[in-house]
């Protein structure tokens, strides 16, 4: 009788032994991309274009285009073995930040687990398009209503660490699909534009209306201030 249970329960190790590691299952995260505009209330309170007390006075940023051409992704895991991958593309993935829109469906395969920390990598920009633009309007004391546009022209990578709504450590299932929301917040993006700045910016003349462009060889005080604070402007919301 012992030697017939043996003989089952030696298979019965064997099959186990040969299972999936659990930590190796996958789970699957949808990546959305969009932006938190920055509307004429808050720039009124955070932006600080409202210093003579002239009603009106706003910088309202709402739309643009951001351009990945490929993601890196780096894991730490609590009780396993950290993740890292790339991710090409081409063509490259085109976000209408206005719509939270993008060109292609792009979705991951990541191992499941609890992770300390992910980093996502998201190296910008692609022939032909610009890495970032964000447009918008600025209603300026004496000068009116012109349109803004900022055009970032780096195609180098900005990381940002992934966080879940509550700051907590992120946990994914592999019967559970996540999203990760890509995010740039005009807000942060835009804190340190003053009125000061504003008003002594260059204005071009396009035929759809006054417009500050503001990139690096236009408007390029402005271009600086903003630009600084692309990589904290940026974020990555696991849900």
């Amino acid at each position: 009788m012992r030697i017939n249970l043996l003989f089952l329960y030696l298979p019965l190790l064997f099959f186990l032994s040969c299972g999936k590691d659990p930590s190796t299952l996958p789970a699957k995260v949808n990546m959305n991309f969009g932006m938190i505009p920055l509307g004429q209330e808050e720039s009124l309170k955070e932006a600080s274009l409202d210093n003579n007390g002239e009603n009106g006075v706003y910088l309202s940023i709402t739309d643009g285009t951001l351009v990945i051409n490929r993601i890196d992704f780096e894991g730490r895991r609590e009780s396993a073995e950290d993740v890292f991958f790339t991710a090409h593309f081409d063509p490259p993935i085109i976000v209408d930040l206005g719509e939270g829109s993008s060109s292609r469906y792009v979705q991951f395969d990541i191992p499941q687990g609890v992770f300390e920390r992910m980093e996502f990598i998201f190296h910008l920009g692609a022939p032909g398009h610009l890495p970032l633009v964000m447009t918008g309007v600025a209603n300026l004391p004496q000068f009116g209503e012109k349109l803004i546009r900022f055009e970032y022209q780096y195609p180098e990578p900005i990381s940002t660490i992934a966080q879940s709504p509550e700051g907590n450590t992120i946990v994914l299932k592999k019967d559970v699909v996540s999203t990760a929301s890509v995010l740039i917040d005009a807000e942060k993006l835009f804190r340190l534009v003053n009125i000061g700045l504003l008003v002594s910016s260059e204005v071009s003349n396009p035929t759809q209306g006054e417009t500050i462009v503001i990139n690096q060889d236009m408007n390029s005080p402005i271009f600086n201030v903003v630009a600084n604070r692309l990589s904290q402007s940026l974020e990555v919301i696991i849900e």
